[in-house]
C-alpha cells in the first residue's frame, strides 16, 4: 500500500522547511503553468508516460529520480499519482502520494491564506464581523492578479457586475458593510475591503466617477465601457442572452481595510 500525505501535511512540511523532493507527473504545459515552490523543494517534473514506461520496461532507470530518498508525487488530482507511485514503489523507490493532488494543494493554501489574512485583519479589527466574503476579480487568472494589484495599490475602490447574472443563480446583491477578502489569480488571499454603496444603473448610465474609481486603464469612462462591453457580452453569452446598453449593472464601490 502507497503511503499518502494530504495538502495540509504538506503544507506543514513546507512551512516547517523540511527538506523534500516532490515529483510532478503532469504534462510540461501544465507544470510550467502551476506547481508547488519552496526554497527547501527539490521540484522535478516527470511525465507520468516516463514512468508508465517502467513497468514494461524492466531494465530502464530514470536517472532524475533519487533512489534514497522520499519522493512525494503529486498530479492534478492525484489518480495519476497513484498509478506512478505504484510503478516506483515495486521498483523499490520510496514513494507517497499527495491526496488530491495540484487540486486539492490549490484548495488547502488558498483557504488557510484566506483564514490567515481574516485572523490577521481581526486582531487590529476586532469589532469586525464574523462573516466574510472571498473572491477574486474577473475570469482569469491575469485578470484576478491585475485587478487585485489595484487594490492592494488604493487604485481601485469600486467594480461591477452583471446584474443579471444574479437573477438568474437566485443570488443576493452585494451588502453595505460586506466585508470582502479579495483574492489574487492563484486563490491567495491579498486584501480586506469593506462595501460602501452599492447601485444598480444602466450600463449607458455608469458615471464617469465610477470608471475613475474602478482604476482600470487610463481611468476613462471610454476605457470603462469599451472592456466591459465584452465582457458583458461574453457572460451573457453563456446563458444564451444579449448585451444591450440599457442592460442593468451592479455599480459598487468600496474601501481597502487591510492588505498584506
Amino acid at each position: 500500500m502507497v503511503k499518502t500525505i494530504t495538502a495540509e501535511e504538506l503544507f506543514r512540511k513546507i512551512k516547517a522547511e523540511e527538506a523534500l523532493v516532490l515529483v510532478d507527473v503532469r504534462a510540461e504545459d501544465k507544470y510550467s503553468h502551476f506547481h508547488i515552490e519552496a526554497n527547501t523543494v527539490e521540484d522535478i517534473n516527470m511525465p507520468k508516460t516516463e514512468i508508465f514506461s517502467l513497468k514494461d520496461e524492466m531494465e530502464k532507470v530514470i536517472s532524475q529520480l533519487p533512489k534514497n530518498r522520499e519522493m512525494i508525487i503529486t498530479c492534478t488530482t492525484g489518480n495519476s499519482a497513484t498509478t506512478c507511485a505504484n510503478i516506483l514503489s515495486s521498483r523499490d523507490y520510496d514513494v507517497t502520494v499527495l491526496e488530491g493532488g495540484i487540486t486539492a494543494w490549490k484548495e488547502y493554501v488558498s483557504q488557510e491564506s484566506i483564514e490567515r489574512i481574516w485572523k490577521e485583519f481581526k486582531e487590529i479589527h476586532p469589532d469586525a464581523p464574523e462573516q466574510y466574503e472571498a473572491w477574486s476579480f474577473g475570469n482569469s487568472k491575469q485578470m484576478a492578479d491585475e485587478l487585485a494589484e489595484l487594490v492592494v495599490k488604493g487604485t481601485k475602490t469600486a467594480t461591477s457586475s452583471n446584474y443579471r447574472l444574479y437573477e438568474l443563480e437566485d443570488e443576493p446583491l452585494p451588502m453595505v458593510g460586506l466585508h470582502n477578502i479579495i483574492l489574487d489569480g492563484k486563490g491567495m488571499a491579498v486584501a480586506v475591503v469593506e462595501t460602501i454603496s452599492v447601485k444598480v444603473v444602466p450600463f449607458n448610465k455608469v458615471t464617469e466617477e465610477h470608471a475613475y474609481l474602478e482604476g482600470e486603464g487610463d481611468r476613462s469612462l471610454r476605457y470603462w465601457q469599451e472592456v466591459h462591453e465584452d465582457f458583458f457580452t461574453n457572460e451573457l453569452k453563456e446563458v444564451n442572452l444579449d448585451f444591450h446598453y440599457e442592460m442593468p449593472v451592479v455599480c459598487e464601490t468600496f474601501k481597502l481595510l487591510y492588505k498584506n
